[in-house]
């Protein structure tokens, strides 16, 4: 296979075969084409599992997960999770935790959600817990976090507010 080949697959959903067949080609080519195919390509849906199963550098990584980072430009969950478990995966938490921390000030949303998708991604015993409370606890002090739609509910009884009902089936 060669770039063209791998190229003209992405166009479609990849089927299992498809995408060993990419995975294996990516697996043998150069550092550099291969960050860049991933990047290239990086709208398909299996670029996340291409990117896990294909990189193994912390460099690449680094390059892939700022890249991906940089992508999310709305409260996108998925992108988001999909992201973080890759930095978890190939960088570690700590590392993973850095970079979405000097988003702060930049990507707020992508904050929100990866501090909504982390706490599941890192053991309670992970050394990582510590900076991830630090990012926690700066993020509600710049009133980034979104509230839930439990505490919105909350907020509207407490203030007076009744929450919408379902109308009853007769």
């Amino acid at each position: 296979m060669n770039a063209d080949e791998a190229a003209e697959l992405m166009q479609r959903p990849l089927e299992s075969r498809d995408f060993n067949q990419v995975a294996q080609w990516l697996r043998g080519t150069e550092s550099e084409a291969r960050v860049c195919f991933l990047k290239e390509h990086f709208d398909h849906s299996a670029s996340y599992r291409l990117a896990i199963s294909t990189i193994n550098n912390r460099d690449e990584a680094l390059e892939i997960l700022r890249f991906g980072l940089d992508a999310i430009r709305s409260a996108h969950s998925q992108q988001t999770k999909a992201m973080a478990q890759f930095g978890v995966t190939k960088l570690g938490g700590k590392r993973t935790i850095s970079e979405i921390a000097s988003r702060i000030g930049t990507q707020p949303h992508v904050v929100d959600m990866a501090l909504y998708w982390m706490p599941s991604m890192i053991p309670k015993e992970d050394p990582a817990r510590k900076p991830l409370k630090a990012l926690r606890k700066q993020a509600e002090e710049l009133e980034i976090i979104r509230p839930t739609r439990r505490t919105l509910s909350i907020q509207m009884v407490a203030g007076g507010h009744q929450p919408p009902t379902r109308p009853e089936s007769t």
